[in-house]
Formats: structure tokens, sequence, C-alpha cells
């Protein structure tokens, strides 16, 4: 069987002291939890997918802003998600 190709999106994921903040060069959504963020993001991209093509988007941690320099030689894995819209809960 055939992988079906799939819509996707790369932003980038930071921490502002507060809140959770996603960004790309078209859009920014900020949310104080994880999940918030998620369905912001999801209504915010209601037109790019529909309930029968998923709709992923690539959220590269932005490491340099979020972790202090004196931490980074202790870091062995980055903060990285993908997630698929419409949300499934």
């Amino acid at each position: 069987m055939a992988k079906q190709s799939r819509n996707c999106v790369e932003m980038t994921l930071g921490h502002d002291g507060c809140n959770w903040v996603l960004s790309n060069q078209n859009l920014v959504v900020s949310a104080n939890s994880l999940d918030e963020l998620d369905r912001k993001l999801e209504e915010a991209l209601s037109d790019k997918w529909q309930k029968d093509q998923p709709f992923e988007v690539h959220m590269m941690s932005n490491n340099d802003e979020m972790i202090p320099e004196w931490m980074k030689p202790y870091m062995d894995h980055y903060f990285n998600r993908i997630l698929e819209l419409p949300l499934r809960y």
C-alpha cells in the first residue's frame, strides 16, 4: 500500500518565560500550556486541514533561547514535536 503524502508546515517552538510561543513567517500562536497551544493552533490552521486529509505541524524547539548557556552541555536531547491536525481528543 502506498503511503499517502501529508500536508505539513514547520514552526519554531519557544518559551517567553510565561507562555509557549509557536511561530513561523506567517503565524504566531501563544498559550500558557502545550494543550492550550495545540488547540489554538488547530483553530488558527483550520483552513489548512480537512478531516479526511490530516495536516502535520512540525515544531522545532528554539533551544538557543529556551535553554541557558550553562545548561546546554548537559542537554542530550531536543524538545521537538509533531502534531497532527485535527486533534483527536
